[in-house]
């Protein structure tokens, strides 16, 4: 605001001097000899103020045009951030619609049973999810030992309900053990939960004939075997394999197919699962009892 005055007085300075030199120059004799010597003297600084006039003009446009592109600036800076957070809104949402897709399509592969979808809303300590808290309680109809599923295939068992939310124990963690079978030649084994694999996401798989053509890649199913868990629901994946030295038997690593990093939604199976399931053979029942904690 201050160099807007400045410009002004210099102006009305200028304007007075030019004034007074017209108004000399009019007489005649001395005065118009004056008026000369004055006209002399003030045609330079009437150059020059011109000059620092227009140069000042220039100057405040310059500033003017300065703030113009700062507050610009600052309107596109605000712009590109609701973008970038547009941005984000909308890949929440696709991976949300991902997720979801994905649990429609398992509800699809195991129609039989009955389900109800449930939020994650807490977990232990660390970065994999051994056990959690799903929002669906007693209230909601949960039971100890109902199966729960994500968009993968199993996750675990409900261990603990209260009145509006449940624990769930998953197949990684250590308390964890499951009757299995290996779906491309249908050989019996058990998928247990390990401390340490548990800390990479993974679980471990034994009780495995040392005849077994097992691959890496193998899918791994629930069996018809257990009480708790429906037969055919997807376990996971042969990631390793490790034979025993007495070679007597074989273990192996396996890849859960649900992201236990990652879990937000799960669906519960609230039916019945042995309705469908086929008799368990008396030989085998007493070892599947100890494998489906």
């Amino acid at each position: 605001m201050k160099e807007p005055k400045k410009v002004k007085n210099i102006i009305l300075i200028l304007g007075g001097l030019a004034l007074i030199m017209t108004f000399l120059t009019w007489g005649n004799g001395s005065a118009g000899l004056i008026g000369k010597v004055i006209s002399f003297v003030v045609t330079p600084v009437q150059k020059i103020s011109s000059q620092v006039s227009a140069g000042l003009n220039r100057s405040w446009e310059g500033m003017k045009d300065v703030q113009t592109l700062e507050a610009e600036n600052e309107q596109l800076k605000k712009e590109i951030d609701t973008l970038r957070y547009e941005k984000k809104l909308l890949e929440q949402e696709k991976n949300e619609l991902d997720r979801l897709r994905e649990l429609y399509q398992l509800d699809k592969r195991h129609a039989d049973y009955p389900k109800t979808g449930a939020r994650v809303i807490g977990k232990n300590p660390g970065n994999w999810y051994e056990t959690f808290i799903i929002d669906k309680g007693a209230k909601h109809g949960m039971k100890v030992d109902m199966v729960v599923t994500a968009g993968g295939g199993l996750v675990g068992k409900i261990i603990q309900v209260r009145e509006l939310d449940s624990t769930v124990i998953s197949l990684i963690d250590e308390l964890s053990g499951i009757s299995s079978k290996i779906l491309r030649t249908s050989d019996l084994c058990t998928v247990s939960g390990s401390k340490k694999l548990a800390q990479e996401g993974l679980a471990l798989i034994e009780q495995i004939a040392e005849d077994t053509h097992l691959i890496i890649g193998d899918e791994i199913i629930t069996s018809h075997l257990g009480k708790i868990y429906p037969p055919g629901i997807l376990i996971g994946k042969v990631k390793d394999i490790n034979i025993n030295p007495n070679k007597l038997s074989k273990t192996a690593i396996l890849e859960p197919a649900v992201d236990f990093k990652h879990l937000e939604e799960v669906l519960v199976i609230i039916g019945d699962t042995t309705a469908v399931e086929t008799p368990a053979e008396p030989a085998t029942e007493a070892s599947d009892a100890s494998a489906s904690k």
